[in-house]
């Protein structure tokens, strides 16, 4: 089977061009801070670069500048002969890391700007390359000041109860993670240490400009997001942050702007022992609303207030003393059909109420909610069964995200026995609007996801299908809901047919195990999502919205941080990919849509499990590929040692022997996963250690705590 290898295609015009003596990632041109640098990209050829604060989408030429504990910044402003783009790496040209990039300064130019903090002695790789395929001249310039909040190391302390003022005028553009709102200006840094409190960060009321706040946990070398905001409120053009900022946890903050935007603005940063109530909601039949929301404070006491739409506060009906960490919830009762109402909640903070959350205006229906509007009144449907509904006649459920079926519009409840057979729930044909289905297990006050679809495969007009496998007597609710607010018709169908047996590692919790492979070595293993079903995990960000049907898979790091991942196609139409830490509760860190090509693992947590979610849409999507991961765990033996201590033969077949320098002592082999399978004595000379006992793959041998090296068995 061929690998799959990224690949570019360059038309160039009639005219040709000296290829540049810096075309190549290991021929690139030094830069030094302060000079001014000409150069063209006509005559390069495409490069393999991964993305970096901006996609390669054009030939490039290549610079390096050494690191010296400044902020440097590399641009290619204020010359604008072509629409350029600046990519800044670390690490080698086969194996490189992402620092910085860019693609326009801010939204009105199309040259490119980018700061970094650099660390003293690291050689830095710089690619100047295009907009969709542009090439042309153009002159890089490098300076170097010391490390300003500009950048993420520089980040400006602020505290709680505080207001800066601050400017985002002469700033560079970020390549921070997305962070409930993306990054699209050049924006300053702030930190603070949290206080356990609840805590508002916010440029409001000042709308000198269109700002955006993005907050983060982690190093700056790998941001986690926290929270994030674009406008305050509908038609607000200031932001606002609210969250719980835990005890000693450093978080840092980038306010930047919307569209390339840039301009003054006035920080405020609150911590509120007795914080307003979050994630306050109504849902609404035709004369009642239940009112629910979540506080940090548990218990608290608060004060709900409601009346009919434009009520002046104090003149409403007022229920006291709700008491609960998430509501409890409140039922607002005797209210009027089709009318607008507004509520307001706050918690009791001593004598004085805390901060008010409101007005949250809703409406009540017109006729009375249908009888399975809510999960107690889930109507049957069954197998080869098609129900007609009206989701209008709904309400939005208190129920979890089954993988990319987030709740958000009123929804419709029916339920079945499961008989072992696979089943299949489709609003697939004759539909009216935009549809999601959620299926649980439990009961309805204790739901457990089982299987979720937004938009299913080849379902016209965004509906849904689902496929999961039952088990014999198992009861089934089942949720059909809209994306965004959307409502209206469908038909729920529901097909039966013989179960085929799943894959075995269909399931997180039965992931197979990869077995880490030597750099060029890779001995796939070969997986398939024919008979995979989808996961109750929410789908990961690059795709948000598609059917997953999915397989799991597992590797450790051993102590190497940077490796490869390898999946080529079998008979699969398409394979998308995605990291994760943890079944029980899993972290995402990174995800490939549509591979083409090897994807560098970098800045992986050494000696840490890793998880590999494999998917794509099934049906006629579904089919085999191979998956590997590599990884260099060749040491660096330490001086004194090199000449005499040694590992042979590599590969290993029956045995393998080593040389030991020092005095006798405890040798051990561990696997890739760090398991402990061999333990014996090393002594002075050569030894051997049988190795018929071991499987095929990678393993490393210490002798007493320090590593002598890596073998490979056949």
């Amino acid at each position: 089977m061929t690998r799959i290898a990224l690949s570019a295609l360059l038309l160039l015009p009639a005219t040709l061009f000296a290829q540049a003596p810096n075309d190549n990632c290991s021929s690139p041109i030094a830069i030094a801070c302060g000079q001014a640098l000409d150069g063209t990209t006509e005559g390069a050829t495409a490069d393999a670069a991964p993305t970096c604060g901006a996609t390669v989408t054009a030939p490039g030429v290549w610079y390096s500048i050494t690191g010296n504990g400044q902020q440097i910044t590399l641009s290619t402003c204020p010359d604008e002969q072509y629409d350029t783009k600046l990519n800044v790496y670390t690490g080698s040209c086969s194996a490189l890391v992402c620092v910085a990039g860019n693609d326009d300064a801010n939204g009105d130019v199309f040259c490119s700007t980018v700061s970094f903090a650099s660390e003293p002695g690291t050689d830095y790789l710089v690619l100047v390359q295009g907009y969709d395929g542009d090439t042309g001249p153009f002159t890089l310039t490098a300076s170097c000041e010391g490390i300003t909040f500009d950048v993420c190391q520089g980040a400006l302390p602020i505290a709680c109860n505080q207001t800066y003022d601050g400017s985002t005028e002469s700033a560079t553009p970020d390549a921070a993670p997305f962070c409930e709102t993306g990054i699209t200006a050049p924006g300053v840094w702030y930190s603070f240490v949290g206080t356990g409190q609840q805590t508002v960060i916010s440029t409001c009321p000042d709308e000198q400009f269109d700002t955006k706040l993005n907050v983060y946990t982690g190093a700056c070398d790998a941001l986690v997001c926290a929270t994030g905001n674009d406008d305050a409120a509908e038609g607000v053009f200031c932001s606002t942050a609210t969250f719980v900022a835990q005890v000693g946890t450093t978080y840092y903050v980038l306010v930047q702007g919307y569209d390339g935007e840039t301009g003054p603005f006035e920080l405020t940063v609150n911590c509120l022992s007795c914080g307003a109530p979050l994630n306050a909601g109504v849902l609404t039949t035709d004369v009642t609303a239940t009112v629910s929301w979540t506080s940090t404070n548990a218990p608290a006491t608060y004060t709900v207030e409601y009346g009919p739409a434009g009520f002046t506060l104090g003149t409403g009906t007022i229920l006291s003393g709700a008491v609960g960490i998430d509501g409890p919830p409140v039922q607002l009762n005797g209210l009027m059909p089709t009318t607008d109402y507004e509520v307001y909640i706050s918690e009791q903070c001593g004598a004085e109420p805390g901060p008010m959350v409101g007005p949250l205006g809703f409406t009540t229906l017109t006729d009375p909610p249908a009888a399975n509007a809510t999960c107690g009144g889930a109507l049957p449907i069954a197998c080869g069964g098609e129900l007609l509904g009206n989701t209008e006649g709904g309400m939005i459920a208190s129920a979890p995200t089954c993988a990319s079926a987030n709740i958000t519009a009123r929804g419709l409840w029916y339920s079945f026995t499961g008989n072992g057979d696979d089943a299949t729930l489709s609003t697939c044909l004759n539909s009216g609007y935009d549809t999601k289905i959620s299926v649980f297990t439990g009961s309805c006050s204790a739901l457990t996801c089982v299987a979720g679809n937004d938009d299913g495969p080849n379902c016209p007009g965004n509906t849904s299908e689902v496929t999961f496998q039952t088990t014999a007597g198992t009861d089934y609710l089942v949720l059909v809901h809209g994306y965004g607010a959307d409502e209206g018709d469908f038909v729920l169908r529901l097909l039966c047919a013989p179960a085929c047996v799943p894959v075995e590692n269909d399931a997180c919790a039965n992931a197979s195990v990869l077995t880490v492979q030597p750099p060029g070595g890779c001995e796939s293993s070969t997986g398939t999502t024919v008979c995979a079903f989808g996961t109750p995990a929410p789908n990961p960000p690059c795709d948000p919205y598609a059917n997953i049907v999915d397989t799991w898979y597992a590797f450790s790091t051993g102590w190497v941080s940077d490796m490869q991942l390898f999946i080529e196609l079998g008979t699969a139409s398409t394979i998308s990919a995605a990291l994760y830490e943890a079944c029980a509760e899993l972290e995402y860190v990174e995800c490939w849509n549509e591979i083409a090509a090897p994807i560098d693992l970098t800045g992986l947590d050494p000696n840490t499990d890793y998880l590999v979610r494999v998917w794509n849409g099934g049906g006629s999507d579904a089919g085999s590929f191979s998956i590997c991961v590599e990884g260099n765990f060749n040491l660096d033996i330490e001086d004194g040692f090199a000449p005499v201590e040694r590992i042979w033969p590599v590969p290993a077949q029956a045995s393998v022997q080593f040389s030991n320098t020092g005095a006798p002592a405890r040798y051990r082999v561990l696997d890739a996963q760090g398991r402990l399978l061999v333990l014996g004595t090393a002594n002075t000379g050569i030894n051997t250690i049988p190795t018929d006992g071991l499987d095929q793959g990678a393993y490393l041998l210490l002798i007493g705590e320090r590593p002598l090296g890596r073998f490979v068995k056949e």
